[in-house]
């Protein structure tokens, strides 16, 4: 698994495997972290210079969510870098929970286009990618005007998307970042032991929390283990 930009490529298919079945994870990462995947209490350290291995069994059925520790001392992030749009532009978004505890979103914009193909390119004006948040966790990028979360904890929780220009700044109009935001009341659904979504309780970002010797500065959905009986 790559981290890369606080997000990663794997998809949903990715992450199912059988109870009982072995499962090695191997993670690379463009910053000094830890993952931790939940349920099964399982941590590994990365960093850019030191990738690491996750071998276990898969012992027990549910949705385990698989977070990222940010450490601190991130020149990277320290500072969002943004983008002033000479043009307008805007954004808002609808999100509809569903029996299954996930959440389709709708993502409108104007004055702005998704760019798939040019991302981590220069900036275009009027073109660029979303950023998508649940309670300030980042849970990855959007490249177009729909996104489902297949599972959230229940409970009322903050969707926010953030337009970025096609190098990741912040796109800014009118002196404001160009962003929107809404809250959804999300089901019980049994999810057992797993957490999925932004993780332990929905507690997302952190203020100067400390693993140790290492400041942990923000907390990264980057997926949920689908463990099948």
């Amino acid at each position: 698994m790559e981290i890369s930009e606080r997000s990663t490529t794997l998809t949903r298919e990715d992450l199912k495997v059988a109870q009982g079945d072995t499962v090695s994870f191997r993670f690379t990462a463009d910053e000094a972290g830890e993952v931790h995947l939940h349920g099964y209490d399982l941590t590994a350290p990365v960093s850019p210079e030191e990738p690491s291995i996750l071998n276990f069994e898969a012992s027990t059925a549910g949705a385990f969510a698989i977070n990222f520790h940010v450490f601190g001392g991130d020149p990277l992030h320290s500072d969002a870098r943004t983008v002033v749009s000479e043009t307008p532009v805007s954004v808002a978004i609808t999100a509809e929970p569903d029996a299954d505890g996930g959440v389709d979103i709708r993502i409108d914009t104007e004055g702005f286009q998704f760019a798939p193909e040019s991302v981590d390119q220069a900036h275009t004006p009027g073109a660029g990618h979303a950023h998508i948040y649940v309670d300030g966790v980042k849970l990855g990028r959007v490249f177009e005007s729909e996104y489902r979360i297949d599972q959230l904890p229940a409970g009322e929780r903050e969707i926010r998307v953030t337009l970025n220009t096609n190098d990741h700044s912040d796109l800014v109009f009118d002196g404001a970042k160009v962003e929107a935001s809404t809250t959804v009341s999300v089901p019980d659904v049994g999810q057992g032991h797993g957490q999925s979504g932004t993780g332990s309780e929905g507690h997302v970002e952190h203020d100067h929390e400390h693993n140790g010797e290492r400041e942990i500065v923000a907390e990264v959905h980057l997926g949920n283990l689908e463990v099948y009986p």
